[in-house]
């Protein structure tokens, strides 16, 4: 059985209320990210946590306190969801950090099935940006029910 936990971008979980419902379908799919699994392999998800939140480029160790929380329940491997692959300045930091303090814990860049990046970057970056879009969540996003103010209609 493999041990896992997910760690997702605050700023998506906590601004646009992802609720990790693609990362999840994904892993019990075995699709995206989780693929690696072997079908027949049970799949423990020990937690998800989100980031610490953006650090001055001086501390990226602020993560290690989340990952901490998931750590310390023996997980083989932390998917570091697609949202902190796609839109995480930080991600190249926060990977060595964990796999420095870490190092018999498997990081995975990923989690659900990867979509185009850069469309993906230009949405969140709507949905963050509330001057510019009216409040919306990740569900929208999700079931492409967003409305962005640059889209025509």
């Amino acid at each position: 059985m493999a041990r896992i936990g997910i760690i997702t971008c605050s700023n998506c979980t906590q601004e646009t209320n992802c609720a990790s419902t693609v990362c999840l379908a994904d892993m019990r799919k075995r699709q995206g990210l989780f693929e690696r699994y072997p079908a027949d392999e049970a799949l423990d998800l020990v937690g998800i946590i989100s980031c610490a939140g953006c650090p001055t480029l001086a501390a990226p160790e602020k993560i290690l306190k989340r990952v901490r929380s998931v750590a310390d329940y023996r997980i083989d491997a932390l998917h570091l969801s697609f949202c902190m692959t796609a839109i995480c300045p930080f991600i190249t930091k926060y990977s060595q950090a964990i796999q420095a303090e870490y190092p018999g814990i498997e990081i995975v860049l990923g989690t659900h099935k990867p979509i185009d990046t850069k469309k993906f970057q230009a949405v969140v970056k709507e949905l963050l940006h509330p001057t510019v879009c009216p409040p919306q969540t990740m569900n929208d996003a999700i079931k492409r029910s967003i409305k962005l103010p640059t889209q025509p209609e």
